[in-house]
């Protein structure tokens, strides 16, 4: 890596050391089970199209590797249905917390630090991965192309990719472009892209075959009452009829869903 790279890559480190994704989203003592339990609710209450997506269910008894699994909402949701599941993040203090949700659940798993994006991290794990799985984070890396590549390395022949990366073609991506929002929960996000449904036609090309392209999720709540725990809708969102809201989410959602073929 060049010195500019390895300083982004520390500001990534960094930045979601300082609040791994998600952690405010429990109630009660960080790493208890109240807290996880309550986190989770929210997770799913918030994004419901993640359970359907991700499929847990589909996975049991197969090799599951999660690209930037943070806290590890999903990666327990994976376990409990029985997947053989490895979860990887750049975070350490976020492998930190999956490794006390698994404790707390009595599930297995194999959590590591890793950087996806550096060839050389990711040849600690075996390859040969029945799902390559990732909901979020490779658009917070500069190199996208090379993660792809290591991604293909490691899934198995006919394996799937299943990935979330923003959406430029969104309502959030629009307030962000005014100044009006930002990428994420807290500010100054070293790293963060938005893509086109013909940009990831182009960036799978000749590496995934594209199953499924859709997309999903507006926050469309008040913030300052999300954050008390309660689900409030913002006055603007209040005012749409729920098929108007349906609507925003399915045609100006900020997720990008793909699920992909290994060629």
């Amino acid at each position: 890596m060049t010195q500019s790279e390895n300083s982004l890559t520390s500001k990534i480190k960094n930045y979601w050391d300082h609040q791994p994704c998600g952690i405010k989203k429990g109630n009660g003592e960080i790493g208890t089970l109240e807290y996880f339990e309550s986190g989770s609710r929210t997770r799913y209450e918030v994004e419901p199209h993640v359970m359907d997506f991700a499929g847990f269910h589909e996975w049991r008894g197969k090799r599951v590797l999660e690209i930037g699994c943070g806290m590890g909402w999903d990666a327990v949701q994976f376990a409990k249905h029985g997947a053989d599941y490895t979860g990887i993040d750049i975070s350490k203090k976020s492998i930190e917390l999956a490794k006390k949700q698994f404790k707390v659940y009595g599930l297995h798993g194999d959590l590591r630090v890793i950087n996806m994006a550096d060839p050389e991290e990711i040849k600690q794990l075996e390859g040969d991965y029945d799902l390559v799985y990732s909901l979020g984070v490779i658009h917070h890396f500069p190199n996208i192309e090379q993660i792809i590549r290591n991604i293909h390395g490691l899934a198995a022949p006919g394996g799937e990719f299943r990935f979330m990366v923003y959406a430029k073609n969104s309502w959030k991506y629009a307030m962000i472009r005014k100044g009006l929002d930002q990428f994420e929960a807290q500010a100054d996000c070293p790293f963060a892209q938005a893509y086109t449904s013909t940009e990831l036609y182009d960036l799978l090309e000749n590496s995934f075959e594209i199953l499924r392209l859709r997309q999903a999720h507006c926050f469309m709540y008040n913030i300052d009452m999300y954050k008390q725990g309660k689900l409030e809708l913002e006055p603007w969102f209040e005012a749409m009829p729920e098929l108007m809201r349906d609507a925003v989410k399915e045609y100006l959602g900020w997720h990008l869903l793909i699920k992909a073929r290994k060629i």
